[in-house]
């Protein structure tokens, strides 16, 4: 089969022809026939320092957004058959750590990480654990398979924010954040302002479901969102660029009593005022890590199966697993948003 691996500590992947894996105990084996390029695959790809905190050997497959077809089952699979429309959670839980044993599995403090710390889907096949392997509908398509996985945790910062009738600023305008503002919409949030320093990826926003478009570079974002809130500021603010002074600065037009949603991965610590930016604001700051397994994927599939959610817009490029080096090159540049490689 094709696959493309990570082979040295340093930039770039390789496409390397290796046998088709068996399934063991309690894995299937998976048709891959859809895949989309994460931002950790971006860090994967490039080598940054963040790898070594993860990886525990190469080479490997990197890859942990997809959907296929199950080809074969290893022994004691009870719940996947062969022919079944599958599609893949990364965080593979060990089920008896305290955070399994209290409904947490997507915190697991044992866990491994498909496509980081085990062998992932940039592939024609790949292996899935069967506790982290999702079923679909069989008339769901494949496609849409791949980006129930990346819409988990967007989904999760607009349920839990409770965004109806108010208004929510999203920091970030890549894949994460054109799902939270698709979801926003659907949800009923009255402003959907979405914050980049990229033109294009501010149009598709655009036509995600937002309501205002700031640009950074051109406008004071703080003066921005208190303008259009009549000085009050966000209900609900969703940072997914992974920019610490973006993050900071949100904490500027955070309404008193709001709630800020951090998916993004700053790269240094942050500088804050926590009595007047968080105490004397009585703010709510969560961190979001995973989906909920399966509850968040449930909700996903009813989104992108009853079409009330148009990913269109955000799907801007596909590639074959032979063309993945363009693929990287678009998807590093920002010439895109989401970005597919399809087996």
């Amino acid at each position: 089969m094709k696959a493309i691996l990570k082979k040295k500590e340093s930039l770039g992947f390789e496409l390397e022809d290796l046998p088709i894996p068996e399934p063991e105990e309690g894995q299937v084996l998976v048709k891959v026939r859809a895949t989309a390029i994460c931002g950790s695959d971006l860090k994967l790809y490039e080598w940054t320092p963040w790898c070594k905190s993860v990886v525990k050997s190469l080479p490997f497959i990197p890859g942990h957004e997809c959907s296929g077809e199950v080809v074969k089952v290893g022994k004691g699979v009870k719940g996947i058959k062969v022919g079944d429309k599958v599609a893949a959670e990364t965080h593979i839980p060990c089920g008896k750590c305290w955070q399994c044993r209290h409904n947490r599995p997507h915190t697991c403090q044992n866990m491994e990480l498909f496509g980081h710390t085990v062998n992932g889907c940039f592939a024609e096949y790949c292996i899935i654990p069967e506790i982290s392997t999702r079923k679909l509908p069989e008339e769901f398509p494949l496609e849409k398979g791949c980006l129930l996985e990346p819409m988990g945790i967007p989904l999760r910062a607009v349920y839990e924010g409770e965004v109806e009738g108010d208004s929510v600023v999203i920091i970030g305008c890549g894949p994460i954040g054109q799902f939270a503002i698709g979801i926003s919409r659907i949800r009923g949030a009255e402003k959907v302002i979405a914050i980049d320093i990229n033109e294009k990826r501010l149009d598709i926003a655009s036509k995600m479901g937002a309501t205002h478009l700031i640009n950074p570079q051109k406008e004071s974002v703080v003066e921005k969102v208190l303008s259009l809130t009549e000085g009050n500021g966000a209900g609900v603010i969703i940072e997914a660029s992974g920019n610490a002074e973006a993050l900071e600065r949100a904490f500027g037009y955070l309404r008193v009593g709001g709630k800020l949603f951090t998916i993004g991965h700053p790269q240094r610590p942050l500088k804050i005022d926590v009595s007047s930016q968080i105490i004397f604001k009585e703010a709510k700051i969560v961190g979001l890590w995973g989906r909920q397994i399966w509850k968040t994927w449930e909700i996903a599939e009813n989104l992108l199966s009853t079409g009330k959610l148009n990913v269109e817009p955000m799907v801007t490029h596909k590639f074959s697993l032979q063309d993945f080096e363009e693929a990287f090159r678009v998807a590093i540049s920002g010439e895109g948003c989401k970005i597919m490689l399809v087996p």
